[in-house]
């Protein structure tokens, strides 16, 4: 769709998706909803506009800027110009999915909703043919941020659907920790902790501060974001599973493997002993909130941390917990795809490459303008201007870097340095990878067996994790549920896809 200066888009009926004009540049839907005035049309309006859909949680006040300075380079450089849809966080899932049902969105972050998910029901367009006739610039710049392997994991069935983009394709399970309690016992960032250790942190803080929870879930009523220490081979509902601390390629029950039983029994001692709050099962707030406001000592958190500063920031202290660990989710949980409604997929995928290796073009998205939304220090890092943040200072692109294509070829923020992009392109090599990283389970033919046991892993997995229940009464009262819903089929049927795609791999 072609949007001249004063369209933007609008709410999103159930049913369908409508457009209307709503005023100047960069305003609000009032459904979480902003999109940018487009470029200067050519006078016969035959210059394409392919749509950038994606999430945020900043300031958009000056996204037609940002769009119209994108524009100015693609319109030249590729005859081609961008119009610019950002949506809410709290909105994203049910939005991106009416985005995907409609024809406005040509480029969209694929998070909140599997990949694999969106490949079924035939949103997705496949971008072998496009990948593999790609520009030699794309094919340069994406070399550095991405390997054939991760493409693997944006992949469904031999077919590329999507692609990986710069951030952490690795998670380190890491405990946050109040910075002055952590102080207070001595306690290094960086330095790590058995589950063991653990356990005697959290009592020994507990009975110095018992107006605090020890400890509470990393989110809402998840105990970890991150999981832990298995891989549920694309599944995130971990119907059958394999570890991801050695070479495994059994698939086994979560519930029957050692890693879950250790787990939950030490969860159970933190929630029986008081150090976890009561309340669990219907927290409605972010363990980082409740350390800030010193109602928490510690939560679970997960990300790439590999230098100083990452393991002592934003008030609190990083323990590591696990060592970097990937699975296919780690990359198809965050990654770009062109939907299979895009009146112009060519063009769609003209603008996916400038995206990934144009680097005014990248910097521009994510950083901002530079001078009006950044200033560039001596250092080579960017920093708001002086009396703004990510809430104010018009763009606030900076603060979610890891969502877009390639913002290595813009500038880090202040905070994370400026080796960030070096450290982080390190740290991605050295990530321990599961024996299922590039697999992704297809529950077709297990569909209804499938559903059954989400349902069952709905009722128990978070409770387990948080130990709200007995896991030595809970845990066989989940398998047993799981045998009467088919886990047995499911988990057979996901270990021959597994071995047909291992000797794939030989």
């Amino acid at each position: 769709m072609k949007k001249t200066a004063g369209k933007v888009m609008a709410v999103m009926t159930a049913a369908a998706m409508a457009f209307a004009a709503m005023g100047c540049a960069g305003s609000s839907s009032g459904d979480g909803t902003t999109s940018a005035a487009a470029g200067t049309e050519t006078a016969s309006g035959e210059i394409p506009v392919v749509n950038f859909s994606v999430m945020n949680i900043y300031d958009t006040t000056d996204l037609g800027d940002i769009e119209n300075a994108i524009n100015e380079i693609t319109t030249d450089r590729y005859g081609l110009q961008i119009d610019l849809t950002y949506v809410e966080s709290g909105n994203w899932q049910q939005q991106s999915n009416m985005l995907l049902t409609g024809d406005e969105a040509d480029i969209i972050l694929i998070y909140g909703t599997p990949l694999i998910t969106y490949v079924k029901n035939g949103q997705l367009l496949a971008l072998d043919d496009y990948y593999a006739n790609a520009s030699e610039e794309f094919k340069a710049a994406t070399a550095e941020i991405f390997t054939e392997d991760d493409v693997k994991c944006t992949s469904v069935n031999g077919s590329i659907y999507a692609l990986p983009n710069s951030r952490n394709h690795g998670d380190t399970v890491v405990l946050d920790i109040d910075e002055d309690i952590a102080a207070e016992y001595g306690i290094e960032p960086g330095s790590s902790m058995t589950l063991d250790e653990v356990d005697e942190f959290l009592a020994q803080a507990h009975a110095d501060y018992p107006d605090r929870y020890a400890i509470v879930p990393q989110g809402n009523t998840t105990m970890s974001n991150g999981g832990w220490t298995w891989d549920g081979l694309g599944d995130l509902d971990f119907i059958g599973v394999v570890s991801m601390l050695n070479d495994d390629t059994t698939v086994k029950n979560l519930f029957e493997t050692e890693e879950f039983l250790e787990f939950t029994q030490h969860s159970r001692l933190w929630y029986e002993n008081g150090y976890m709050m009561a309340d669990c099962l219907s927290n409605t707030e972010t363990g980082s909130t409740m350390i800030q406001n010193d109602r928490a000592i510690s939560c679970f958190n997960n990300g790439a941390y590999y230098a100083e500063e990452d393991f002592h920031k934003d008030g609190v202290v990083r323990v590591q917990l696990t060592s970097p660990m990937a699975n296919t989710t780690t990359i198809s949980g965050m990654c770009w795809a062109i939907s299979a409604n895009s009146k112009n997929p060519d063009a769609a995928w003209t603008m996916l490459e400038a995206l990934y290796s144009d680097a005014e073009v990248a910097t521009l998205l994510a950083n901002g303008i530079e001078g009006q939304n950044y200033i560039l220090n001596e250092d080579g890092t960017a920093s708001y201007p002086e009396g703004t943040d990510y809430s104010n200072s018009g763009y606030g692109g900076m603060t979610e870097q890891w969502l877009f294509p390639n913002s290595s070829l813009g500038y880090p923020r202040d905070i994370d340095g400026p080796n960030y992009y070096q450290n982080l392109a390190s740290y991605n090599s050295s990530v321990q990878k599961s024996t299922a990283y590039g697999f992704c389970f297809d529950t077709t033919n297990v569909i209804d067996e499938y559903s059954a046991c989400s349902n069952v892993m709905d009722k128990y997995f978070d409770a387990l994790m948080m130990g709200a229940v007995d896991p030595d009464e809970y845990i066989p009262r989940a398998i047993e549920e799981l045998k009467a819903a088919g886990v047995d089929n499911v988990i057979a049927e996901k270990q021959a896809q597994f071995d047909a795609w291992l000797a794939e791999q030989e």
